[in-house]
């Protein structure tokens, strides 16, 4: 499960990943990553919300704070790899 210190965060990510359609997404937003494919796919959602956000700047704050903690989560979980390797 990852550990949100700000409800704000999953908000947003569960509503990115509705607005792109993807339902694996959401389950990984709610039982975390257990998987490299699954850290991977995490990791480029993220940056597809960066990118879909580009413009917002009241985002920018909280997207800091999403960054970390996924970067956390899938380190504690032996991917941290993974999500670096996804870094654009």
């Amino acid at each position: 499960m990852i550990e949100f210190k700000d409800i704000r965060e999953k908000e947003i990510l569960i509503h990115y990943a509705n607005k792109f359609g993807d339902s694996c997404i959401v389950k990984i937003i709610e039982s975390g990553v257990s998987s490299k494919e699954e850290a991977s796919a995490l990791a480029k959602f993220y940056w597809k919300v960066v990118d879909e956000t580009v413009d917002k700047k009241e985002l920018e704050y909280v997207l800091e704070k999403i960054y970390t903690t996924l970067h956390i989560h899938c380190g504690n979980n032996g991917y941290s790899d993974v999500w670096d390797s996804e870094i654009p």
